[in-house]
């Protein structure tokens, strides 16, 4: 009986121990991927560089650029509803100078 009782709150000891472990491990899988979409503007996906800033326009009047524009409509608004169009921002990598372009839902007019 003794032995059985030992076993049992080894048992438990051990449980606890495990779901520690797995309480660890999810918050540090959660902190790397909070910590890999703060930088997914910062770095290259390919080459792991980093990004500056670049201005795509449209238009032939160096004068008066056209800011592209994108059609979101099948898209929601961060602020609710939808939006007619939304900005897009271009990222290049100074190393391998892959453009990185996307949709600024954000962006705030």
């Amino acid at each position: 009986m003794l032995e059985v009782q030992s076993l049992k709150q080894e048992n438990e000891r051990l449980r606890d121990a495990l779901e520690h472990e797995h309480e660890r491990y999810r918050e540090l899988v959660d902190e790397q991927h909070e910590q890999r979409r703060k930088n997914v503007r910062m770095v290259c996906v390919q080459c792991r560089g980093n990004l500056l800033a670049v201005a795509i326009v449209a238009g032939h009047d160096i004068r008066n650029p056209l800011p592209l524009k994108m059609s979101t409509l099948r898209f929601g608004s961060p602020n609710g509803g939808f939006t007619a169009s939304a900005p897009v921002r271009s990222y290049a990598c100074s190393s391998c100078g892959y453009i990185h372009n996307f949709i600024d839902m954000g962006h705030e007019d």
